[in-house]
């Protein structure tokens, strides 16, 4: 009984430390994904200021079109590197908790042996 009760402690154990890693992991998700929100949204408002002012000035449709292409073209850039970014993040994540499964498939194939010894 006694290893039992020492198995379940370290499950316990285990299965908490985990939580702890996942909370972590997500707090800093979290905490990148607000602020490349943030970053869009700012960078969302410069360029209809930008296009604002690009109206304003504009000597003509050739210089009009010829600026919008460029807010678009820099819009898009920045749309791609926050793609880039989330994957990354996304990848992170999922090495994260790929390492807790694989942590945790281990501990109880461990402890299923532990026990089967101790049956027989």
């Amino acid at each position: 009984m006694k290893p039992m009760i020492t198995l379940f402690e370290q499950s316990t154990e285990f299965t908490l430390q985990s939580a702890r890693r996942i909370a972590e992991t997500n707090a800093r998700a979290w905490d990148r994904m607000l602020r490349q929100q943030a970053d869009l949204a700012a960078h969302c408002l410069d360029v209809g200021t930008r296009g604002l002012e690009l109206m304003s000035k504009a000597k003509g449709y050739q210089d009009l079109l010829s600026g919008q292409g460029e807010l678009l073209r820099e819009s898009g850039e920045r749309g791609l590197d926050a793609l880039r970014q989330s994957y990354t993040l996304a990848s992170e994540i999922g090495t994260v908790y790929g390492e807790l499964a694989y942590e945790g498939i281990k501990l109880a194939r461990e402890h299923a042996a532990e026990l089967v010894k101790e049956t027989h």
